[in-house]
């Protein structure tokens, strides 16, 4: 049979590129789109963790994503925040947006809260309007020491370009951003560290009890609440997902529905042969079934090129594709190749065969 399948598949070698081609892009859509939603998510929880800090105190009813957060909470609070017992480290944090790319207005100390903090050129910023960027910023925006460049509609030397890895990819001094976002003395959230040996469950009880009402988040907590907090992103995934479905399913349905009108005379002759219609039942859903393998197979390698190319265009674009999308992506693509085959493998099973002998 499956000789019979390869031969029916280099008969019509346009009809076949076509349908491999409609189920590989289906796979390669919910990857990249996927990765790319899930990457924007996860890489960022990822460099905030790499801090070194064990909790986020926020004002209360903030939200867990920063980027989204407000200047709401009061530098004051910092003192208090060192007091409580347990509490190792405090670093106070204003989260600004600049033409869809965030910033952090930093204490110069931070560089010390931080043990991921690590300058490749340069060195923390100590004058108003210097900045520290990370690597993948620096080359991204061909910025290099000593450069005047503008954020916040202001132009800032570049004093320190550190690691990529930490945080977010501009700092500048806490000060100056109070001042640019025109909120002296806030801050939208403090990184706290634990003292070592000691409970993180107790620091966070001690914290709750002196900060009442605060938003508390564990750190390493944060990859899983924001995807959970975050409700566009499912959605978003279960439409592409259903569109690469839908896709492979129509496309297939209709390139096996012709294959069976052009080969009606063909099947009629294995009909009289002898084949069963179960046989020619298996005959349709196999030859659907190598087809969307391949398909897979070249999905994934679209994949690939498809995200060397998303990176080497938006070098600052996260991408990451959870292990359970990559598993999935192809069943799906399968799964709705297969069933657009079935009607089609029905359809030629019932074939009389002496009228399809007669067909032209």
């Amino acid at each position: 049979m499956l000789k019979l399948i390869s031969a029916n598949l280099r008969e019509r070698p346009t009809r076949t590129i076509v349908s491999v081609l409609a189920v590989a892009l289906g796979v390669a859509l919910v990857l990249i789109s996927v990765g790319l939603a899930n990457g924007q998510l996860t890489e960022h929880a990822k460099r905030l963790q790499r801090v070194g800090a064990d909790l986020l105190l926020q004002p209360p009813n903030s939200s867990h994503i920063l980027a989204i957060s407000s200047a709401a909470l009061d530098e004051r609070l910092l003192r208090l925040a060192k007091e409580v017992e347990g509490v190792a480290g405090v670093s106070p944090v204003l989260v600004m947006s600049d033409r869809f790319k965030q910033i952090f207005g930093m204490q110069r100390e931070f560089v010390e809260f931080s043990p991921s903090m690590e300058f490749v050129q340069g060195r923390m910023f100590r004058d108003p309007y210097e900045a520290v960027v990370d690597t993948i910023y620096a080359e991204h925006n061909n910025v290099s020491m000593g450069d005047m460049h503008e954020l916040m509609a202001h132009e800032f030397r570049i004093v320190g370009i550190y690691r990529a890895g930490t945080a977010v990819r501009v700092m500048i001094p806490l000060e100056t951003a109070q001042e640019l976002n025109g909120s002296p003395g806030k801050c939208s959230v403090f990184f706290i560290r634990g003292q070592q040996g000691l409970p993180l469950e107790t620091v966070e009880e001690r914290l709750m009890e002196r900060f009442e009402g605060f938003t508390i988040t564990r750190s390493a907590e944060l990859q899983e609440i924001w995807v959970e907090n975050t409700p566009a992103v499912r959605p978003f995934m279960m439409a592409i997902t259903s569109i690469a479905v839908v896709v492979s399913f129509l496309v297939i349905l209709l390139s096996m529905y012709s294959t069976i009108t052009e080969r009606t005379r063909e099947i009629g002759i294995l009909r009289s042969l002898g084949a069963s219609k179960g046989y020619i039942v298996q005959l349709i859903l196999k030859e659907s079934l190598l087809i969307c393998i391949i398909g897979v197979g070249l999905g994934f390698i679209l994949n690939v090129v498809g995200l060397y190319l998303v990176g080497q265009a938006f070098p600052t674009l996260p991408v990451e594709t959870p292990l359970a999308w990559r598993l999935g992506a192809p069943v799906m693509a399968v799964l709705g190749g297969t069933i657009g085959s079935i009607y089609p493998a029905i359809k030629a099973a019932r074939l009389d065969p002496v009228r399809a002998l007669g067909y032209e």
